[in-house]
Protein backbone atom coordinates (compact mmCIF):
# COMPACT_ATOMS: atom_id res chain seq x y z
CA UNK A 1 0.00 0.00 0.00
CA UNK A 2 1.45 3.22 -0.89
CA UNK A 3 1.13 5.22 2.52
CA UNK A 4 -0.24 8.79 2.61
CA UNK A 5 2.56 10.93 4.14
CA UNK A 6 1.72 13.80 6.79
CA UNK A 7 3.29 17.05 6.38
CA UNK A 8 3.88 16.96 10.10
CA UNK A 9 5.77 14.40 11.61
CA UNK A 10 3.87 13.19 14.68
CA UNK A 11 0.16 11.67 14.07
CA UNK A 12 -2.49 12.99 12.25
CA UNK A 13 -4.64 15.26 14.32
CA UNK A 14 -8.48 14.09 14.45
CA UNK A 15 -9.36 17.60 12.58
CA UNK A 16 -7.05 16.79 9.84
CA UNK A 17 -7.90 13.26 9.36
CA UNK A 18 -11.90 14.35 9.49
CA UNK A 19 -11.56 17.32 6.98
CA UNK A 20 -9.14 14.99 4.42
CA UNK A 21 -11.22 12.16 4.83
CA UNK A 22 -14.37 14.44 3.52
CA UNK A 23 -12.38 15.67 0.33
CA UNK A 24 -11.28 12.06 -0.41
CA UNK A 25 -14.96 11.25 -0.47
CA UNK A 26 -15.50 14.25 -2.61
CA UNK A 27 -13.52 13.18 -5.37
CA UNK A 28 -14.47 9.92 -5.69
CA UNK A 29 -18.16 9.10 -4.34
CA UNK A 30 -18.79 9.11 -7.69
CA UNK A 31 -16.83 5.99 -8.20
CA UNK A 32 -17.93 4.43 -5.43
CA UNK A 33 -21.39 5.05 -4.52
CA UNK A 34 -23.66 4.04 -7.30
CA UNK A 35 -22.37 0.75 -7.07
CA UNK A 36 -23.03 0.62 -2.81
CA UNK A 37 -25.79 2.38 -2.62
CA UNK A 38 -28.30 2.06 -5.31
CA UNK A 39 -28.44 -1.75 -4.51
CA UNK A 40 -28.96 -1.16 -0.73
CA UNK A 41 -31.52 1.31 -1.54
CA UNK A 42 -33.35 -1.16 -4.02
CA UNK A 43 -33.52 -3.70 -1.03
CA UNK A 44 -33.97 -1.26 1.68
CA UNK A 45 -37.31 -0.03 -0.40
CA UNK A 46 -38.59 -3.60 -1.25
CA UNK A 47 -38.27 -4.15 2.60
CA UNK A 48 -40.15 -1.03 3.24
CA UNK A 49 -43.29 -2.23 0.56
CA UNK A 50 -43.50 -5.33 2.40
CA UNK A 51 -44.07 -4.11 5.65
CA UNK A 52 -46.68 -1.43 4.15
CA UNK A 53 -48.22 -4.18 2.43
CA UNK A 54 -48.20 -6.08 5.99
CA UNK A 55 -49.05 -3.08 8.50
CA UNK A 56 -51.91 -2.21 6.22
CA UNK A 57 -53.39 -5.88 6.00
CA UNK A 58 -52.75 -6.48 9.76
CA UNK A 59 -54.89 -3.04 11.11
CA UNK A 60 -58.04 -3.69 9.45
CA UNK A 61 -60.46 -4.92 12.49
CA UNK A 62 -57.10 -5.58 14.57
CA UNK A 63 -55.54 -4.39 17.51
CA UNK A 64 -51.73 -3.41 17.28
CA UNK A 65 -49.69 -5.77 18.73
CA UNK A 66 -45.68 -5.45 18.93
CA UNK A 67 -45.21 -8.89 17.40
CA UNK A 68 -47.76 -7.36 14.29
CA UNK A 69 -44.36 -6.27 12.85
CA UNK A 70 -42.53 -9.16 12.14
CA UNK A 71 -44.24 -11.31 10.10
CA UNK A 72 -42.13 -13.81 8.37
CA UNK A 73 -42.01 -11.79 4.99
CA UNK A 74 -41.01 -8.54 6.71
CA UNK A 75 -38.45 -10.77 8.71
CA UNK A 76 -37.06 -12.35 5.35
CA UNK A 77 -36.71 -8.80 3.42
CA UNK A 78 -34.93 -7.16 6.76
CA UNK A 79 -32.29 -10.24 6.67
CA UNK A 80 -31.66 -10.34 3.49
CA UNK A 81 -31.38 -5.93 3.46
CA UNK A 82 -29.26 -6.75 6.57
CA UNK A 83 -27.05 -9.17 4.64
CA UNK A 84 -27.01 -6.81 1.26
CA UNK A 85 -25.90 -3.91 3.50
CA UNK A 86 -22.84 -5.58 5.61
CA UNK A 87 -21.52 -6.88 1.41
CA UNK A 88 -22.28 -3.40 0.15
CA UNK A 89 -20.28 -1.69 2.80
CA UNK A 90 -17.67 -3.42 2.73
CA UNK A 91 -17.00 -3.20 -1.05
CA UNK A 92 -17.00 0.46 0.44
CA UNK A 93 -14.28 0.15 2.72
CA UNK A 94 -12.28 -1.83 0.05
CA UNK A 95 -12.83 0.92 -2.73
CA UNK A 96 -12.01 3.47 0.31
CA UNK A 97 -8.56 1.89 0.52
CA UNK A 98 -8.02 1.39 -3.12
CA UNK A 99 -8.21 4.65 -3.62
CA UNK A 100 -6.17 5.97 -0.78
CA UNK A 101 -3.63 4.04 -2.38
CA UNK A 102 -3.39 5.11 -5.64
CA UNK A 103 -4.63 1.81 -7.22
CA UNK A 104 -7.61 1.88 -10.25
CA UNK A 105 -11.11 1.37 -8.53
CA UNK A 106 -12.67 -1.59 -9.41
CA UNK A 107 -16.07 -2.13 -7.73
CA UNK A 108 -16.16 -5.89 -8.96
CA UNK A 109 -13.21 -6.65 -7.21
CA UNK A 110 -14.15 -4.66 -4.32
CA UNK A 111 -17.55 -7.13 -4.11
CA UNK A 112 -15.63 -10.04 -4.61
CA UNK A 113 -13.48 -9.48 -1.76
CA UNK A 114 -16.05 -8.77 0.16
CA UNK A 115 -18.22 -12.17 -0.57
CA UNK A 116 -14.57 -14.13 0.22
CA UNK A 117 -15.92 -16.42 3.42
CA UNK A 118 -12.87 -15.94 5.26
CA UNK A 119 -13.67 -12.21 4.98
CA UNK A 120 -17.61 -13.32 6.48
CA UNK A 121 -15.62 -15.81 9.34
CA UNK A 122 -13.68 -12.83 10.46
CA UNK A 123 -17.01 -10.57 10.81
CA UNK A 124 -18.73 -12.95 12.55
CA UNK A 125 -16.10 -13.49 15.24
CA UNK A 126 -15.27 -9.71 15.55
CA UNK A 127 -19.41 -9.68 16.08
CA UNK A 128 -19.53 -12.50 18.35
CA UNK A 129 -16.25 -10.99 20.32
CA UNK A 130 -18.39 -7.12 20.39
CA UNK A 131 -21.39 -8.89 21.37
CA UNK A 132 -19.81 -11.34 24.40
CA UNK A 133 -17.89 -8.03 25.46
CA UNK A 134 -21.54 -5.69 25.72
CA UNK A 135 -22.80 -8.63 27.66
CA UNK A 136 -20.68 -6.99 30.47
CA UNK A 137 -22.25 -3.49 30.97
CA UNK A 138 -22.05 -2.26 28.11
CA UNK A 139 -18.38 -0.12 28.79
CA UNK A 140 -16.25 -2.51 27.06
CA UNK A 141 -17.63 -2.80 23.87
CA UNK A 142 -15.89 1.20 24.22
CA UNK A 143 -12.90 -0.73 23.92
CA UNK A 144 -13.26 -4.01 22.37
CA UNK A 145 -14.91 -2.09 19.12
CA UNK A 146 -12.38 0.49 18.59
CA UNK A 147 -9.40 -2.99 19.13
CA UNK A 148 -10.86 -4.45 16.40
CA UNK A 149 -11.73 -1.12 14.40
CA UNK A 150 -8.85 -2.27 11.75
CA UNK A 151 -9.77 -5.54 11.28
CA UNK A 152 -11.07 -4.68 7.86
CA UNK A 153 -7.74 -2.85 6.40
CA UNK A 154 -5.47 -5.34 7.45
CA UNK A 155 -7.73 -8.06 5.82
CA UNK A 156 -7.63 -5.81 2.41
CA UNK A 157 -3.78 -4.62 2.21
CA UNK A 158 -2.08 -7.23 4.51
CA UNK A 159 -4.21 -10.50 3.65
CA UNK A 160 -4.69 -11.55 7.35
CA UNK A 161 -7.74 -13.36 8.22
CA UNK A 162 -9.38 -14.26 11.85
CA UNK A 163 -7.19 -14.07 14.77
CA UNK A 164 -4.76 -12.96 12.89
CA UNK A 165 -6.49 -10.09 11.80
CA UNK A 166 -7.34 -8.97 15.58
CA UNK A 167 -4.05 -9.05 16.69
CA UNK A 168 -2.61 -7.13 13.82
CA UNK A 169 -5.60 -4.65 14.33
CA UNK A 170 -5.42 -4.41 18.24
CA UNK A 171 -1.45 -3.49 17.99
CA UNK A 172 -2.18 -0.95 15.83
CA UNK A 173 -4.84 0.68 17.53
CA UNK A 174 -2.22 0.80 20.88
CA UNK A 175 0.45 2.15 19.11
CA UNK A 176 0.94 5.72 21.14
CA UNK A 177 4.39 6.22 21.33
CA UNK A 178 3.70 9.44 22.73
CA UNK A 179 1.43 8.53 25.71
CA UNK A 180 -0.87 11.53 24.79
CA UNK A 181 -4.34 10.62 25.38
CA UNK A 182 -5.70 13.12 22.12
CA UNK A 183 -2.83 10.79 19.95
CA UNK A 184 -3.95 7.61 20.59
CA UNK A 185 -5.41 5.47 17.73
CA UNK A 186 -8.66 4.47 20.19
CA UNK A 187 -9.49 8.08 20.96
CA UNK A 188 -9.48 8.97 17.39
CA UNK A 189 -11.58 6.02 16.24
CA UNK A 190 -14.40 6.61 19.14
CA UNK A 191 -14.38 10.41 18.03
CA UNK A 192 -14.43 9.27 13.90
CA UNK A 193 -17.95 7.07 15.32
CA UNK A 194 -19.21 9.61 17.51
CA UNK A 195 -19.44 12.16 14.30
CA UNK A 196 -20.03 10.14 12.22
CA UNK A 197 -23.21 8.57 14.30
CA UNK A 198 -24.37 12.57 14.62
CA UNK A 199 -23.72 13.33 11.13
CA UNK A 200 -25.90 10.14 10.03
CA UNK A 201 -28.63 10.64 12.67
CA UNK A 202 -29.19 14.76 11.62
CA UNK A 203 -29.05 13.98 8.30
CA UNK A 204 -31.59 11.40 8.35
CA UNK A 205 -33.86 13.39 10.35
CA UNK A 206 -33.71 15.84 7.80
CA UNK A 207 -34.26 13.69 5.27
CA UNK A 208 -37.54 11.85 6.77
CA UNK A 209 -38.77 14.91 8.85
CA UNK A 210 -40.79 15.78 5.76
CA UNK A 211 -42.56 12.73 4.58
CA UNK A 212 -43.23 12.30 8.41
CA UNK A 213 -44.47 15.80 9.33
CA UNK A 214 -47.83 15.01 7.93
CA UNK A 215 -48.24 11.70 10.08
CA UNK A 216 -47.43 13.83 13.16
CA UNK A 217 -49.76 16.52 11.96
CA UNK A 218 -52.30 14.02 11.31
CA UNK A 219 -51.70 12.85 15.26
CA UNK A 220 -52.25 15.93 16.95
CA UNK A 221 -54.99 16.73 15.02
CA UNK A 222 -56.67 13.73 16.10
CA UNK A 223 -55.71 13.25 19.64
CA UNK A 224 -57.06 17.03 20.28
CA UNK A 225 -60.31 15.93 18.71
CA UNK A 226 -60.15 13.41 21.52
CA UNK A 227 -60.22 10.22 18.53
CA UNK A 228 -58.03 7.65 20.18
CA UNK A 229 -57.69 5.57 16.64
CA UNK A 230 -53.58 5.72 15.98
CA UNK A 231 -53.97 2.82 14.10
CA UNK A 232 -55.58 4.34 10.77
CA UNK A 233 -53.38 7.57 10.60
CA UNK A 234 -50.62 5.58 10.43
CA UNK A 235 -52.40 3.11 7.93
CA UNK A 236 -52.76 6.23 5.99
CA UNK A 237 -49.33 7.66 5.67
CA UNK A 238 -47.49 4.36 6.15
CA UNK A 239 -46.97 4.72 2.10
CA UNK A 240 -45.40 8.31 2.12
CA UNK A 241 -42.87 6.29 4.16
CA UNK A 242 -41.56 4.34 1.02
CA UNK A 243 -39.71 6.97 -0.59
CA UNK A 244 -38.11 8.60 2.60
CA UNK A 245 -36.97 4.91 3.41
CA UNK A 246 -35.20 4.94 -0.20
CA UNK A 247 -33.69 8.51 0.39
CA UNK A 248 -32.56 7.60 4.06
CA UNK A 249 -30.26 4.17 2.17
CA UNK A 250 -28.92 6.91 -0.01
CA UNK A 251 -27.83 9.44 2.71
CA UNK A 252 -25.93 6.39 5.14
CA UNK A 253 -24.30 4.96 2.16
CA UNK A 254 -22.51 8.40 1.67
CA UNK A 255 -21.56 9.24 5.31
CA UNK A 256 -20.50 5.36 5.61
CA UNK A 257 -18.13 6.42 2.81
CA UNK A 258 -17.05 9.16 4.43
CA UNK A 259 -16.26 6.69 7.53
CA UNK A 260 -15.04 4.73 5.54
CA UNK A 261 -12.16 6.87 4.14
CA UNK A 262 -11.67 8.03 7.39
CA UNK A 263 -10.92 4.45 8.73
CA UNK A 264 -8.48 3.94 5.60
CA UNK A 265 -6.76 7.18 6.88
CA UNK A 266 -6.22 6.50 10.73
CA UNK A 267 -5.08 3.19 9.52
CA UNK A 268 -2.27 4.45 6.77
CA UNK A 269 -1.32 6.62 9.27
CA UNK A 270 -0.98 4.38 12.13
CA UNK A 271 0.79 2.07 9.85
CA UNK A 272 3.33 4.24 8.26
CA UNK A 273 4.07 5.83 11.55
CA UNK A 274 4.85 2.37 13.47
CA UNK A 275 6.81 0.51 10.85
CA UNK A 276 8.74 3.94 10.17
CA UNK A 277 7.15 4.55 6.36
CA UNK A 278 7.01 8.18 7.12
CA UNK A 279 10.40 8.67 7.75
CA UNK A 280 11.88 7.29 4.34
CA UNK A 281 11.04 10.88 2.54
CA UNK A 282 12.53 12.94 5.46
CA UNK A 283 16.13 10.61 5.16
CA UNK A 284 16.02 10.93 1.27
CA UNK A 285 15.72 14.72 1.70
CA UNK A 286 19.31 15.04 4.55
CA UNK A 287 21.03 12.18 2.01
CA UNK A 288 20.19 12.57 -1.19
CA UNK A 289 21.67 10.04 -3.49
CA UNK A 290 24.65 10.97 -4.88
CA UNK A 291 24.90 12.14 -8.60
CA UNK A 292 25.76 10.06 -11.26
CA UNK A 293 28.93 10.02 -12.30
CA UNK A 294 28.46 7.84 -15.92
CA UNK A 295 29.17 10.11 -19.03
CA UNK A 296 25.87 10.64 -21.13
CA UNK A 297 25.29 8.51 -24.07
CA UNK A 298 26.32 9.95 -27.35
CA UNK A 299 22.92 10.75 -29.25
CA UNK A 300 22.17 7.77 -31.95
CA UNK A 301 23.64 8.83 -35.15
Amino acid sequence: MSEPVSPHPGPMPILLLLDEGLRLTRAHIRAIFPAVALPVAVISTLAGIVQAIDLQGSFKGRTPSPFMFWTPQVLIASGLLVLLSVVAYLAGQVAALDALAGRPLNMVRAWRFALRPSVWGTLLLSLLVILISFLFCVLPVFVVAPLLAFAIPVMVEEGRFGLRSFSRSAELALFNPSRRLAEHPIVKVLLLMVVSTLISYLAGLLVALPFQLPMFIDLLRKGLAGDQDVTSVVARWVWLQIPAQFLSSLTTTAIYIYTAFGMALLYADVRSRKEGIDLRPEIEALFPAPPSLAPPEAPWP
